[in-house]
């Protein structure tokens, strides 16, 4: 085996024109050497950077892939060499200017989820495509722990329970302490940069309440409590529950009125509901929590006039930690793209339910109006912010009412009072908000 400058002057003897072009890839590959490079690295570069990267023809691209591939094969490093010189790597360069960028993109994209080569998802962690320099970090090193996991043998793509042992490992690798971390661990490092993004790309008193609360937010573990808080989130095991048994619906699609009596009685509502409460729409909180359960946890669906838990249910009944991750994520919900109203005023509403103790309802609706307008949130007529939010707040209500968050005493027009139980949840409500991953809007 040649070192790198060793193989470089046996391939300018041979070719000086591809030893040029070795030498340049190697260049834009890895800053480090041939100690630098993983799969991933390598087909990142052949995949996108190559073909997206260098103004050049596509013979002459796959010119530098097979020089680079012989260069590599010189230095002992045939498993990347074969990446290089593959049928696959021509065929993507050609995709790109056949097809088009988007089409080689998505080619690219497949080859390497089909590899192996990609950290992926685990329970604890899920990368986003808009990383800090930690997770950015992070995500390398765990590409790097792959690499050596496939080469060893360790890990064999498709084989028996692969996925679980990749699942396992890259767990492994993001909690275990680390010395060149002064003892941390990159989950750690990555929350820690997550949360600090957080505070600082809000806005004025949003951005101080957010500061306030990121020493709490960070401290908080990552599994569920133990004990559970009490009477949180009870109704949705109930719903759950019942739909791993099929749920019955009506005709017309709504919870069957017999399950909808057991559930008012069950969790106290028919003291602050009127009417004879035996039809879903009759009973907002439970009506809020089917579609909190539908829709932002994708928990359940709906399967003729049933309804069923779909995989992440399962998940949620299976594993306490998955369902408190899931339902606390819920509480606020997500955002699809674009900044979302309603997300805007819930992440407020528990900023200031956490941080102060509003005296009354119309109070808590002019901080929300205040900070939602500081940060340029309008009506393009110049209408007033105070309905919307006072009617998201309203909803807002319901859903922390539904998830067994309120003290009952503050249901009618008093602002929302959290229950010992309730500030845990929405604590880590804003906790799953902070460190959720960033996704590119624009990718290229």
């Amino acid at each position: 085996m040649l070192s790198e400058r060793e193989a470089l002057t046996v391939l300018r003897r041979e070719n000086p024109e591809h030893a040029e072009d070795a030498a340049a890839a190697m260049g834009w590959l890895s800053s480090g050497g041939l100690e630098g490079i993983d799969l991933l690295r390598m087909q990142d570069f052949l995949w996108y950077a190559l073909p997206v990267k260098w103004m050049i023809s596509t013979e002459k691209r796959v010119q530098v892939a097979h020089a680079l591939g012989r260069l590599l094969n010189l230095n002992g490093l045939e498993r990347y060499a074969a990446v290089c010189e593959s049928k696959l790597t021509e065929q993507i360069l050609r995709i790109y200017e056949e097809e088009g960028h988007d089409a080689g993109v998505a080619a690219y994209t497949e080859a390497t989820t089909r590899s192996g080569s990609v950290p992926t998802a685990t329970p604890l962690h899920t990368w986003g495509t808009l990383m800090g320099p930690e997770e950015n970090a992070a995500f390398g090193d765990c590409a790097a722990a792959l690499d050596l996991a496939l080469a060893s043998g360790e890990l064999r793509v498709g084989g028996r329970g692969w996925k679980k042992a990749r699942e396992a490992l890259l767990t492994r690798w993001l909690t275990q302490e680390r010395p060149e971390l002064d003892g941390a661990c990159w989950l750690e490092r990555i929350h820690s940069e997550r949360l600090e993004t957080w505070v600082v790309e809000r806005h004025g008193e949003r951005s101080t309440l957010a500061g306030e609360l990121a020493p709490r937010l960070l401290a908080m573990p990552c599994k569920a409590p133990d004990p559970a808080p009490d009477g949180v989130l009870r109704a949705l095991g109930w719903l759950l529950g019942h739909s791993r048994d099929r749920l019955p619906l009506t005709a017309r699609h709504y919870i069957a009125p017999t399950l909808v009596s057991e559930a008012v009685d069950l969790f106290g509502w028919r003291e602050w509901l009127t009417g004879p409460l035996n039809r879903e729409l009759d009973v907002l909180p439970l009506h809020t929590l089917r579609t909190l359960a539908q829709r932002e946890m994708r928990a359940i669906r709906r399967a003729g006039t049933s309804l069923v838990l779909t995989k992440t249910g399962v998940r949620m009944l299976e594993d306490q930690d998955v369902f408190w991750r899931t339902a606390t994520a819920a509480v606020i919900g997500r955002e699809d793209g674009e900044p979302d109203f309603g997300v805007a005023v819930r992440e407020a509403a528990l900023l200031v339910l956490l941080t102060s103790t509003p005296r009354t309802a119309d109070e808590l609706t002019r901080r929300l109006t205040s900070m939602l307008a500081e940060e340029g949130w309008a009506f393009r007529d110049g209408g007033d912010l105070g309905g919307p939010i006072r009617r998201e707040t309203h909803r807002f209500r319901y859903r922390m009412w539904a998830l067994g968050m309120l003290d009952d005493d503050c249901l009618a027009d008093e602002p929302p009072v959290l229950t010992e139980g309730g500030e845990i949840t929405a604590l880590a409500a804003l906790r799953a908000r902070a460190l959720r991953p960033r996704y590119r809007t624009d990718v290229e």
